[in-house]
Protein backbone atom coordinates (compact mmCIF):
# COMPACT_ATOMS: atom_id res chain seq x y z
CA UNK A 1 0.00 0.00 0.00
CA UNK A 2 2.73 2.52 1.16
CA UNK A 3 4.70 1.23 -2.45
CA UNK A 4 1.68 2.56 -4.45
CA UNK A 5 0.85 5.78 -2.77
CA UNK A 6 4.81 6.25 -3.28
CA UNK A 7 4.73 5.48 -7.25
CA UNK A 8 1.09 7.63 -7.24
CA UNK A 9 2.77 10.72 -5.56
CA UNK A 10 5.97 10.48 -8.71
CA UNK A 11 3.18 10.32 -11.21
CA UNK A 12 1.84 13.15 -9.41
CA UNK A 13 5.18 15.18 -9.45
CA UNK A 14 6.31 14.33 -12.95
CA UNK A 15 2.77 15.70 -14.65
CA UNK A 16 3.44 18.97 -12.22
CA UNK A 17 6.94 19.42 -13.38
CA UNK A 18 5.50 18.90 -17.39
CA UNK A 19 3.43 21.53 -16.70
CA UNK A 20 5.50 24.03 -15.26
CA UNK A 21 8.20 23.54 -18.24
CA UNK A 22 5.35 23.55 -21.00
CA UNK A 23 4.38 26.87 -19.19
CA UNK A 24 7.81 28.32 -19.49
CA UNK A 25 8.34 27.66 -23.15
CA UNK A 26 4.76 29.12 -23.67
CA UNK A 27 5.57 32.08 -22.20
CA UNK A 28 9.32 32.25 -23.17
CA UNK A 29 9.65 30.40 -26.64
CA UNK A 30 6.33 30.59 -28.33
CA UNK A 31 6.96 30.22 -31.70
CA UNK A 32 5.83 33.37 -34.16
CA UNK A 33 4.51 33.56 -37.26
CA UNK A 34 7.15 35.21 -40.08
CA UNK A 35 6.71 39.08 -39.45
CA UNK A 36 8.33 39.52 -43.39
CA UNK A 37 6.11 37.97 -45.38
CA UNK A 38 7.92 38.19 -49.07
CA UNK A 39 5.59 39.73 -52.05
CA UNK A 40 4.69 37.24 -54.83
CA UNK A 41 6.28 38.79 -56.97
CA UNK A 42 10.72 39.33 -56.65
CA UNK A 43 13.50 40.03 -58.74
CA UNK A 44 14.06 41.64 -62.05
CA UNK A 45 12.37 40.64 -65.23
CA UNK A 46 12.99 41.79 -68.85
CA UNK A 47 10.56 42.31 -71.53
CA UNK A 48 11.44 39.76 -74.50
CA UNK A 49 8.28 40.14 -76.44
CA UNK A 50 5.23 42.08 -76.82
CA UNK A 51 2.32 41.71 -78.99
CA UNK A 52 -0.45 44.27 -79.83
CA UNK A 53 -4.15 44.31 -78.28
CA UNK A 54 -7.10 45.53 -80.14
CA UNK A 55 -4.64 48.31 -82.28
CA UNK A 56 -2.09 47.70 -83.65
CA UNK A 57 1.23 49.35 -82.60
CA UNK A 58 3.72 50.19 -85.13
CA UNK A 59 7.52 48.19 -85.95
CA UNK A 60 9.16 51.22 -83.61
CA UNK A 61 6.94 50.75 -80.70
CA UNK A 62 7.22 47.32 -80.74
CA UNK A 63 11.20 47.86 -80.71
CA UNK A 64 11.26 50.22 -78.48
CA UNK A 65 9.42 47.69 -75.88
CA UNK A 66 11.98 45.15 -76.14
CA UNK A 67 14.51 44.83 -73.34
CA UNK A 68 12.40 47.00 -70.67
CA UNK A 69 12.66 45.89 -67.27
CA UNK A 70 10.37 45.34 -63.95
CA UNK A 71 11.67 45.40 -60.57
CA UNK A 72 9.81 44.28 -58.07
CA UNK A 73 10.76 44.48 -54.14
CA UNK A 74 8.50 44.56 -50.99
CA UNK A 75 9.34 48.71 -50.88
CA UNK A 76 8.70 49.47 -54.49
CA UNK A 77 7.41 47.77 -57.59
CA UNK A 78 8.55 48.97 -61.11
CA UNK A 79 7.41 48.38 -64.53
CA UNK A 80 9.00 50.07 -67.53
CA UNK A 81 8.75 53.88 -66.31
CA UNK A 82 5.65 53.57 -64.34
CA UNK A 83 6.66 53.14 -60.67
CA UNK A 84 5.16 52.89 -56.93
CA UNK A 85 6.18 52.48 -53.40
CA UNK A 86 5.05 50.46 -50.91
CA UNK A 87 3.18 48.28 -52.86
CA UNK A 88 0.19 46.22 -51.70
CA UNK A 89 -0.52 42.62 -53.72
CA UNK A 90 -3.44 40.61 -54.02
CA UNK A 91 -3.60 37.15 -55.68
CA UNK A 92 -5.84 34.95 -57.18
CA UNK A 93 -6.12 31.71 -59.31
CA UNK A 94 -7.80 31.86 -62.51
CA UNK A 95 -8.52 30.18 -65.96
CA UNK A 96 -6.04 31.82 -68.13
CA UNK A 97 -8.77 31.33 -71.35
CA UNK A 98 -11.18 32.33 -69.04
CA UNK A 99 -9.78 35.64 -67.94
CA UNK A 100 -8.21 36.02 -71.25
CA UNK A 101 -11.90 36.19 -72.76
CA UNK A 102 -13.67 38.42 -70.50
CA UNK A 103 -11.48 40.70 -69.57
CA UNK A 104 -9.52 41.27 -73.44
CA UNK A 105 -12.00 39.16 -75.57
CA UNK A 106 -8.61 36.62 -76.54
CA UNK A 107 -7.22 33.84 -76.24
CA UNK A 108 -4.48 31.91 -75.02
CA UNK A 109 -3.32 31.17 -78.43
CA UNK A 110 -3.65 34.26 -79.64
CA UNK A 111 -0.57 35.37 -76.94
CA UNK A 112 1.41 32.02 -77.85
CA UNK A 113 0.51 30.53 -74.14
CA UNK A 114 -0.92 27.53 -73.76
CA UNK A 115 -4.53 26.98 -71.49
CA UNK A 116 -4.42 26.54 -67.54
CA UNK A 117 -4.53 27.79 -63.91
CA UNK A 118 -2.40 30.81 -63.96
CA UNK A 119 -1.82 33.32 -60.93
CA UNK A 120 -3.50 37.17 -61.03
CA UNK A 121 -1.36 39.34 -58.83
CA UNK A 122 -3.11 42.78 -58.58
CA UNK A 123 -0.90 45.91 -57.43
CA UNK A 124 -1.81 48.44 -55.73
CA UNK A 125 -0.63 51.50 -53.55
CA UNK A 126 -2.06 54.35 -51.28
CA UNK A 127 -5.22 52.25 -51.65
CA UNK A 128 -5.02 53.00 -55.50
CA UNK A 129 -5.06 50.46 -58.40
CA UNK A 130 -1.58 50.46 -59.88
CA UNK A 131 -1.28 47.46 -62.44
CA UNK A 132 -2.36 43.67 -62.75
CA UNK A 133 0.20 40.74 -63.50
CA UNK A 134 -0.47 37.65 -64.83
CA UNK A 135 2.06 35.10 -63.31
CA UNK A 136 2.23 32.48 -66.45
CA UNK A 137 5.17 30.65 -64.28
CA UNK A 138 7.57 31.19 -61.55
CA UNK A 139 10.14 32.98 -64.82
CA UNK A 140 6.92 34.24 -67.46
CA UNK A 141 4.87 37.04 -66.22
CA UNK A 142 2.68 39.28 -68.68
CA UNK A 143 1.61 42.60 -68.01
CA UNK A 144 -0.99 44.91 -70.36
CA UNK A 145 0.01 48.47 -70.94
CA UNK A 146 -1.24 51.02 -73.21
CA UNK A 147 -2.73 48.29 -75.54
CA UNK A 148 -0.18 45.91 -75.49
CA UNK A 149 1.22 42.72 -73.71
CA UNK A 150 4.80 42.84 -72.13
CA UNK A 151 5.67 39.36 -71.82
CA UNK A 152 8.79 39.42 -68.94
CA UNK A 153 11.21 36.58 -68.18
CA UNK A 154 13.05 36.34 -64.75
CA UNK A 155 16.50 37.88 -65.07
CA UNK A 156 18.09 37.96 -61.36
CA UNK A 157 16.18 36.40 -58.51
CA UNK A 158 15.83 39.22 -56.03
CA UNK A 159 16.89 42.96 -55.89
CA UNK A 160 17.89 45.20 -53.25
CA UNK A 161 15.95 48.26 -51.85
CA UNK A 162 19.26 50.49 -53.20
CA UNK A 163 19.18 49.01 -56.41
CA UNK A 164 15.10 49.66 -57.12
CA UNK A 165 15.26 52.93 -55.42
CA UNK A 166 18.28 53.84 -57.23
CA UNK A 167 16.47 52.82 -60.76
CA UNK A 168 13.86 54.69 -59.86
CA UNK A 169 15.73 58.33 -59.49
CA UNK A 170 17.56 57.42 -62.69
CA UNK A 171 13.64 57.51 -64.48
CA UNK A 172 12.85 60.92 -62.89
CA UNK A 173 15.67 61.92 -64.53
CA UNK A 174 15.25 60.78 -67.40
CA UNK A 175 11.59 62.63 -67.36
CA UNK A 176 13.41 65.62 -65.95
CA UNK A 177 15.59 65.69 -69.30
CA UNK A 178 13.30 64.76 -72.26
CA UNK A 179 10.56 66.83 -70.84
CA UNK A 180 7.85 64.32 -70.72
CA UNK A 181 6.39 65.30 -67.40
CA UNK A 182 8.04 66.91 -64.44
CA UNK A 183 8.19 64.51 -61.53
CA UNK A 184 7.14 67.55 -59.15
CA UNK A 185 4.47 68.29 -61.44
CA UNK A 186 0.97 68.50 -59.70
CA UNK A 187 -0.94 65.97 -61.56
CA UNK A 188 -5.04 65.67 -60.47
CA UNK A 189 -7.53 63.77 -62.07
CA UNK A 190 -11.29 63.29 -61.44
CA UNK A 191 -13.79 60.77 -62.52
CA UNK A 192 -17.33 62.75 -62.53
CA UNK A 193 -20.24 60.97 -63.20
CA UNK A 194 -23.06 62.58 -64.77
CA UNK A 195 -26.93 61.29 -64.32
CA UNK A 196 -29.13 63.21 -67.38
CA UNK A 197 -33.27 62.84 -66.12
CA UNK A 198 -35.39 62.60 -69.54
CA UNK A 199 -39.10 61.91 -70.58
CA UNK A 200 -38.95 58.14 -72.33
CA UNK A 201 -41.68 58.75 -75.06
CA UNK A 202 -41.75 55.06 -76.12
CA UNK A 203 -42.80 54.52 -72.18
CA UNK A 204 -44.42 57.41 -71.12
CA UNK A 205 -42.45 56.85 -68.10
CA UNK A 206 -39.46 59.17 -66.46
CA UNK A 207 -36.17 57.81 -67.82
CA UNK A 208 -32.41 58.62 -66.77
CA UNK A 209 -28.65 58.13 -68.91
CA UNK A 210 -25.79 58.43 -66.72
CA UNK A 211 -22.22 58.99 -68.35
CA UNK A 212 -18.95 59.70 -67.38
CA UNK A 213 -16.39 62.73 -67.53
CA UNK A 214 -12.53 61.98 -67.22
CA UNK A 215 -10.97 65.63 -66.49
CA UNK A 216 -7.18 65.77 -66.29
CA UNK A 217 -4.59 68.50 -65.53
CA UNK A 218 -1.05 68.93 -64.90
CA UNK A 219 0.45 71.88 -63.30
CA UNK A 220 -2.52 73.71 -63.45
CA UNK A 221 -2.96 73.35 -67.50
CA UNK A 222 -6.21 71.36 -69.18
CA UNK A 223 -4.08 67.68 -70.23
CA UNK A 224 -6.93 66.21 -71.43
CA UNK A 225 -10.80 65.20 -71.38
CA UNK A 226 -12.88 62.58 -72.00
CA UNK A 227 -16.24 61.24 -72.09
CA UNK A 228 -18.05 57.81 -72.13
CA UNK A 229 -21.21 55.99 -71.64
CA UNK A 230 -22.14 54.37 -68.34
CA UNK A 231 -20.05 54.78 -64.77
CA UNK A 232 -16.40 54.13 -64.70
CA UNK A 233 -16.09 53.56 -61.06
CA UNK A 234 -12.54 53.39 -59.23
CA UNK A 235 -12.44 50.66 -56.52
CA UNK A 236 -9.69 48.70 -54.44
CA UNK A 237 -10.77 45.68 -56.61
CA UNK A 238 -10.02 47.73 -59.70
CA UNK A 239 -12.32 49.51 -62.04
CA UNK A 240 -15.91 48.48 -62.49
CA UNK A 241 -18.63 49.75 -64.84
CA UNK A 242 -22.22 50.69 -63.32
CA UNK A 243 -25.09 51.25 -65.64
CA UNK A 244 -29.04 50.79 -65.63
CA UNK A 245 -30.64 48.91 -68.10
CA UNK A 246 -34.75 49.04 -68.64
CA UNK A 247 -36.52 46.27 -69.40
CA UNK A 248 -40.16 46.44 -70.92
CA UNK A 249 -42.79 43.66 -71.04
CA UNK A 250 -45.55 45.06 -70.50
CA UNK A 251 -44.38 46.65 -67.32
CA UNK A 252 -41.54 48.56 -66.69
CA UNK A 253 -38.66 47.36 -64.86
CA UNK A 254 -35.30 49.03 -64.32
CA UNK A 255 -31.84 46.72 -63.34
CA UNK A 256 -29.11 48.64 -62.16
CA UNK A 257 -25.74 46.74 -62.60
CA UNK A 258 -22.29 46.76 -61.20
CA UNK A 259 -19.78 44.61 -62.80
CA UNK A 260 -16.14 44.45 -62.57
CA UNK A 261 -13.67 45.18 -65.81
CA UNK A 262 -12.48 41.63 -66.70
CA UNK A 263 -14.74 39.50 -64.85
CA UNK A 264 -14.53 35.69 -65.66
CA UNK A 265 -16.66 32.75 -65.22
CA UNK A 266 -15.59 31.21 -61.68
CA UNK A 267 -16.05 34.39 -60.31
CA UNK A 268 -18.94 35.69 -61.92
CA UNK A 269 -20.69 35.84 -58.46
CA UNK A 270 -18.17 37.87 -56.88
CA UNK A 271 -17.38 40.58 -59.66
CA UNK A 272 -20.77 41.29 -60.84
CA UNK A 273 -23.94 42.35 -58.94
CA UNK A 274 -27.38 44.00 -60.05
CA UNK A 275 -30.76 45.01 -58.59
CA UNK A 276 -33.51 44.21 -59.85
CA UNK A 277 -37.22 43.14 -58.80
CA UNK A 278 -40.00 42.18 -60.82
CA UNK A 279 -43.60 42.02 -59.90
CA UNK A 280 -46.23 39.30 -61.26
CA UNK A 281 -48.57 42.67 -62.24
CA UNK A 282 -47.55 42.98 -65.62
CA UNK A 283 -48.73 46.93 -65.21
CA UNK A 284 -46.58 46.82 -62.42
CA UNK A 285 -43.78 49.37 -63.25
CA UNK A 286 -40.68 49.96 -60.92
CA UNK A 287 -38.40 53.11 -62.16
CA UNK A 288 -34.63 53.24 -60.59
CA UNK A 289 -32.20 55.71 -60.35
CA UNK A 290 -28.67 56.37 -59.07
CA UNK A 291 -28.38 58.92 -56.43
CA UNK A 292 -24.55 58.41 -55.42
CA UNK A 293 -22.68 55.95 -55.82
CA UNK A 294 -19.26 55.36 -54.14
CA UNK A 295 -16.17 52.82 -53.90
CA UNK A 296 -18.45 50.54 -51.86
CA UNK A 297 -21.83 51.57 -51.73
CA UNK A 298 -24.87 52.85 -53.67
CA UNK A 299 -27.30 55.19 -53.26
CA UNK A 300 -30.82 54.56 -55.39
CA UNK A 301 -34.40 55.82 -55.59
CA UNK A 302 -37.33 53.21 -56.70
CA UNK A 303 -40.38 54.67 -57.89
CA UNK A 304 -43.58 52.13 -57.72
CA UNK A 305 -45.45 53.04 -60.50
CA UNK A 306 -48.70 51.23 -58.67
CA UNK A 307 -49.08 53.63 -56.03
CA UNK A 308 -46.35 56.61 -57.31
CA UNK A 309 -44.93 55.15 -53.94
CA UNK A 310 -40.63 56.87 -54.09
CA UNK A 311 -38.15 54.67 -51.52
CA UNK A 312 -34.62 55.65 -51.10
CA UNK A 313 -32.19 53.12 -50.24
CA UNK A 314 -28.21 52.41 -49.71
CA UNK A 315 -26.75 48.96 -51.22
CA UNK A 316 -23.63 47.35 -51.17
CA UNK A 317 -22.23 47.44 -54.63
CA UNK A 318 -20.86 43.86 -54.11
CA UNK A 319 -24.25 42.56 -52.93
CA UNK A 320 -26.39 44.08 -54.77
CA UNK A 321 -28.17 41.13 -55.84
CA UNK A 322 -29.17 40.70 -52.38
CA UNK A 323 -31.20 43.28 -52.64
CA UNK A 324 -30.74 43.71 -48.82
CA UNK A 325 -30.58 47.84 -48.30
CA UNK A 326 -28.27 48.24 -45.22
CA UNK A 327 -29.80 50.35 -42.23
CA UNK A 328 -27.90 53.66 -41.38
CA UNK A 329 -27.05 52.51 -38.30
CA UNK A 330 -24.82 49.63 -39.99
CA UNK A 331 -22.57 52.81 -41.32
CA UNK A 332 -22.95 55.44 -39.18
CA UNK A 333 -23.45 53.40 -36.05
CA UNK A 334 -25.34 53.67 -33.20
CA UNK A 335 -23.76 56.54 -31.59
CA UNK A 336 -24.54 59.04 -34.11
CA UNK A 337 -28.05 57.40 -34.71
CA UNK A 338 -29.33 60.01 -32.62
CA UNK A 339 -28.96 62.12 -35.86
CA UNK A 340 -31.00 60.33 -37.89
CA UNK A 341 -34.18 59.98 -35.13
CA UNK A 342 -33.64 63.98 -34.36
CA UNK A 343 -34.20 65.19 -38.07
CA UNK A 344 -37.19 63.00 -38.22
CA UNK A 345 -39.01 63.90 -35.18
CA UNK A 346 -40.13 67.25 -36.46
CA UNK A 347 -42.05 65.32 -39.30
CA UNK A 348 -43.27 62.68 -37.84
CA UNK A 349 -44.39 64.77 -35.37
CA UNK A 350 -47.24 66.27 -37.38
CA UNK A 351 -48.51 63.09 -38.36
CA UNK A 352 -49.95 59.40 -36.61
CA UNK A 353 -49.15 57.57 -39.51
CA UNK A 354 -45.59 58.11 -40.40
CA UNK A 355 -43.20 55.65 -38.67
CA UNK A 356 -39.24 55.63 -39.42
CA UNK A 357 -37.47 53.26 -41.29
CA UNK A 358 -33.48 53.14 -40.51
CA UNK A 359 -33.13 51.46 -44.13
CA UNK A 360 -34.90 55.03 -45.56
CA UNK A 361 -31.39 57.10 -46.36
CA UNK A 362 -29.46 58.22 -49.45
CA UNK A 363 -26.90 60.84 -50.28
CA UNK A 364 -27.45 64.34 -52.12
CA UNK A 365 -25.03 67.11 -52.99
CA UNK A 366 -25.54 70.40 -51.50
CA UNK A 367 -22.79 73.51 -51.09
CA UNK A 368 -19.99 71.60 -52.33
CA UNK A 369 -20.28 68.56 -50.32
CA UNK A 370 -22.05 65.07 -49.98
CA UNK A 371 -24.94 65.04 -47.33
CA UNK A 372 -27.02 62.51 -45.82
CA UNK A 373 -30.54 62.72 -46.18
CA UNK A 374 -33.38 61.21 -44.80
CA UNK A 375 -37.12 60.51 -45.97
CA UNK A 376 -40.66 59.67 -44.57
CA UNK A 377 -42.93 58.45 -46.37
CA UNK A 378 -46.62 58.45 -45.56
CA UNK A 379 -50.18 58.04 -47.44
CA UNK A 380 -52.68 61.14 -47.01
CA UNK A 381 -56.19 61.39 -48.55
CA UNK A 382 -55.10 57.73 -50.14
CA UNK A 383 -52.32 59.97 -51.93
CA UNK A 384 -48.34 58.19 -51.55
CA UNK A 385 -46.28 61.11 -50.29
CA UNK A 386 -42.90 61.47 -49.04
CA UNK A 387 -40.80 64.71 -47.38
CA UNK A 388 -37.21 64.33 -47.08
CA UNK A 389 -34.75 65.90 -44.02
CA UNK A 390 -30.97 66.30 -43.27
CA UNK A 391 -29.24 64.21 -41.27
CA UNK A 392 -26.93 66.25 -39.15
CA UNK A 393 -23.34 64.05 -39.52
CA UNK A 394 -20.91 64.29 -41.95
CA UNK A 395 -20.97 60.43 -44.41
CA UNK A 396 -18.05 57.97 -42.55
CA UNK A 397 -15.22 57.33 -44.76
CA UNK A 398 -16.72 54.10 -45.40
CA UNK A 399 -19.53 56.08 -47.64
CA UNK A 400 -17.61 58.74 -48.80
CA UNK A 401 -13.91 58.31 -49.53
CA UNK A 402 -12.69 62.07 -49.85
CA UNK A 403 -15.15 65.31 -49.81
CA UNK A 404 -12.74 68.22 -49.08
CA UNK A 405 -13.38 71.82 -50.22
CA UNK A 406 -10.57 74.01 -50.73
CA UNK A 407 -12.30 77.26 -51.30
CA UNK A 408 -15.34 78.01 -48.67
CA UNK A 409 -18.67 77.88 -50.47
CA UNK A 410 -19.72 81.90 -49.89
CA UNK A 411 -15.93 82.46 -51.77
CA UNK A 412 -17.34 80.20 -54.35
CA UNK A 413 -20.50 82.12 -54.71
CA UNK A 414 -19.06 85.31 -55.20
CA UNK A 415 -16.71 84.36 -57.69
CA UNK A 416 -19.49 82.39 -59.73
CA UNK A 417 -22.87 83.73 -58.34
CA UNK A 418 -24.62 80.81 -60.22
CA UNK A 419 -22.44 78.04 -58.52
CA UNK A 420 -24.88 74.77 -57.42
CA UNK A 421 -21.88 73.00 -56.44
CA UNK A 422 -18.03 72.45 -56.23
CA UNK A 423 -15.69 70.03 -56.13
CA UNK A 424 -11.56 70.69 -55.48
CA UNK A 425 -8.63 68.58 -55.55
CA UNK A 426 -6.99 66.55 -52.93
CA UNK A 427 -3.71 68.62 -54.41
CA UNK A 428 -5.76 71.77 -54.12
CA UNK A 429 -4.53 72.90 -57.34
CA UNK A 430 -7.99 73.01 -59.46
CA UNK A 431 -11.47 73.36 -58.72
CA UNK A 432 -14.52 72.61 -60.61
CA UNK A 433 -17.65 74.43 -60.12
CA UNK A 434 -20.60 73.45 -61.37
CA UNK A 435 -23.94 75.81 -62.55
CA UNK A 436 -26.96 74.81 -64.12
CA UNK A 437 -25.15 74.99 -67.52
CA UNK A 438 -21.68 74.48 -67.32
CA UNK A 439 -18.95 72.61 -65.31
CA UNK A 440 -16.10 75.59 -65.30
CA UNK A 441 -12.61 74.70 -64.05
CA UNK A 442 -9.95 76.85 -62.71
CA UNK A 443 -6.42 76.86 -60.86
CA UNK A 444 -5.93 77.58 -57.20
CA UNK A 445 -3.11 79.38 -56.02
CA UNK A 446 -2.60 80.32 -52.36
CA UNK A 447 -5.92 79.07 -51.60
CA UNK A 448 -7.22 81.65 -54.02
CA UNK A 449 -9.32 80.65 -57.46
CA UNK A 450 -7.88 81.83 -60.50
CA UNK A 451 -9.13 84.78 -62.45
CA UNK A 452 -9.90 83.15 -65.60
CA UNK A 453 -11.13 79.46 -66.29
CA UNK A 454 -8.75 76.94 -67.69
CA UNK A 455 -11.28 74.94 -69.29
CA UNK A 456 -15.52 74.41 -69.54
CA UNK A 457 -18.04 71.41 -70.01
CA UNK A 458 -21.07 72.43 -71.19
CA UNK A 459 -24.28 70.73 -69.16
CA UNK A 460 -27.80 70.19 -69.54
CA UNK A 461 -30.50 71.72 -67.31
CA UNK A 462 -31.36 68.28 -66.16
CA UNK A 463 -28.14 66.69 -65.32
CA UNK A 464 -26.60 65.89 -61.67
CA UNK A 465 -23.54 64.97 -60.46
CA UNK A 466 -23.99 60.96 -59.12
CA UNK A 467 -20.00 60.31 -58.48
CA UNK A 468 -16.86 62.01 -58.13
CA UNK A 469 -13.53 60.50 -57.20
CA UNK A 470 -10.03 62.01 -57.72
CA UNK A 471 -6.85 60.79 -58.88
CA UNK A 472 -3.43 62.13 -57.86
CA UNK A 473 0.22 62.10 -59.17
CA UNK A 474 0.91 59.12 -61.30
CA UNK A 475 -2.52 57.66 -60.94
CA UNK A 476 -3.84 60.00 -63.49
CA UNK A 477 -2.30 58.44 -66.31
CA UNK A 478 -2.92 54.74 -65.34
CA UNK A 479 -6.50 56.30 -64.59
CA UNK A 480 -6.91 57.87 -68.10
CA UNK A 481 -5.34 54.70 -69.87
CA UNK A 482 -8.42 52.69 -68.23
CA UNK A 483 -10.57 55.28 -69.38
CA UNK A 484 -9.28 55.20 -72.83
CA UNK A 485 -9.65 51.24 -72.83
CA UNK A 486 -13.66 51.37 -72.13
CA UNK A 487 -14.12 53.48 -75.22
CA UNK A 488 -13.91 56.89 -74.06
CA UNK A 489 -14.35 59.99 -77.00
CA UNK A 490 -11.63 62.80 -76.05
CA UNK A 491 -13.66 66.39 -75.97
CA UNK A 492 -10.45 68.11 -75.38
CA UNK A 493 -9.40 70.62 -77.15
Amino acid sequence: MKKLCLIIIAIILIFSLSSCSISKFDTKDKIKAPENKLPPLLGKWVVEKSIGGEYEANAEEELSALNKEALFHKSAAVIGEDFVLNPVYKLKNVSLSDYLLYKYKMSPEDLGLTEGKVQIITIFSDNQFFKEIIKYNDEEIVSFTHDRFYFFKKSVDQVSSEEILRYINIEKSIMRSSNIEEVDTLRSGILLGIKTHFYDEESGRDNWSYKTLWIRTNNRNMASMYELKDLLLPRKKGFWLVDVNRENNGAINDEINAVQKGKFKEELNDLSASLYQISNNKSYSRLKNILYVGNDYISTETIDMLDNRKTIQVYPIDYLKDEKAIKISDIIGDERLEAFIEGAQGIIKTSSNMELDEKSFGLSRRNGHWIMKGRINYISENEELYKDYNIKTIPPKELVNYDELAIPWNVIKSKVPEAIDAFSSPNEDIILIVTRNNILIYEIHDHEISPKEIGKVKLNSSDSIVMAEWAAGRYTMIWEEEVIKNGAESIYP
